[in-house]
């Protein structure tokens, strides 16, 4: 009989021991160790929104000047990057013929003008007729005209400058024929910049003719006044197009075509939502971030609004009161246990 209990009583123990390391083992792995984080606690604070596009810096006056009409250089006066004042020479092409031809024009319709008189006064003793005062005053007529065109004409053979600016590169050399339109060189006033910038239609209410932007061009940021909004918004992009107005900087001059931003304060929010900007999971199609609640991680879409250098204002998605995970998201997962070791 006892040797019949004992193999009994051995199975019994080693069914036992079986079912305390199998416990031991199911506990082991429920309590998975947690992820040791940072977090942030989210509060309302006062938040700035501001805008910052990509703008266009162009010159407030620039032309390109063409030779107006054919002939051949006489002069050049002008040397290239020079600054010249308005109405200075900048070439002129030959014009000795029509200078020539205005002499002798000049001339005949004084001779001409004195005729008429004389037959005017002959009248009055009808020692002229009225056909012969008219035919007269045609004459006197013609050769007023015929002086006017050659005074334009010379006119265009000595171009000026319109304005005053600084003068561009040229292509040519003194002797040179030039055909009507021929590029001479190009005429810049620098003193002042317009600034060309785009804004979604949503903030169309934040721009008005006279308000002070920013704009950042490389390390300065300089001050430029609004004065021209168009009146229509672009269909295709639902934008609207803003210009406002830079004068340069002392001691620096800046050239039309640097690459330049515009910072544009849209509105101030007294309760605003914001979360430093290491918080935010990019993804493809959203932006996430990850939330603590009761010791788990929570994956939370958000949608973010203008953003500064540390953080990003969170116009949905997120409330006063919420912890947000700052550190350890490229480990993170929805649902995983998180320790907290550090509480913004």
């Amino acid at each position: 009989m006892k040797l019949i209990q004992l193999p009994i009583i051995a199975l019994a123990m080693l069914t036992l021991l079986y079912s305390c390391s199998d416990n031991k083992q199911t506990s082991t792995a429920s309590a998975a160790p947690s992820l040791a984080v940072e977090a942030y606690k989210v509060t309302l604070q006062s938040f700035n929104n501001k805008v910052i596009t990509t703008a266009n810096l162009m010159a407030n006056e620039q032309v390109e000047l063409v030779a107006p009409i054919s002939g051949q250089v006489l002069e050049i006066f002008f040397k290239e990057g020079q600054r010249v004042p308005k109405n200075a020479a900048i070439i002129r092409l030959d014009d000795r013929n029509w200078r020539a031809q205005l002499v002798s024009t000049k001339a005949s319709l004084q001779a001409s003008e004195k005729d008429l008189e004389r037959k005017k006064e002959l009248l009055d003793i009808e020692g002229s007729s009225q056909e012969e005062i008219d035919n007269a005053n045609t004459e006197v007529q013609r050769l007023r005209s015929e002086m006017q065109q050659l005074q334009i004409n010379i006119d265009l053979a000595n171009v000026s400058a319109p304005f005053a600016g600084q003068i561009g590169l040229r292509n040519f050399s003194k002797g040179a024929f030039l055909q009507p339109g021929t590029p001479i060189t190009t005429l810049t006033e620098l003193g002042k910049l317009k600034v060309d910038f785009t804004l979604a239609q949503a903030y169309q209410n934040s721009v008005t003719v006279g308000k002070t932007v920013a704009v950042i061009v490389g390390s300065d940021t300089l001050n430029a006044k609004i004065y021209a909004i168009s009146p229509v918004i672009n269909v295709d992009t639902r934008t609207i197009n803003v210009r406002a107005m830079l004068v340069q900087p002392k001691g620096k001059t800046i050239m039309p075509g640097t690459f330049a931003e515009v910072l544009v304060s849209t509105e101030n929010i007294t309760d605003a939502v914001l979360i430093p900007t290491q918080a935010i999971v990019p993804s493809i199609n959203e932006q996430t971030v990850y939330v603590s609640r009761n010791g788990k991680a929570k994956r939370v879409v958000v949608e973010m609004g203008n953003r500064t250098v540390d953080n990003v204002h969170i116009v949905n998605g997120l409330s006063a009161g919420d912890t947000v995970i700052t550190t350890g998201l490229l480990q993170i997962k929805d649902g995983m246990s998180l320790s907290i070791q550090n509480l913004k």
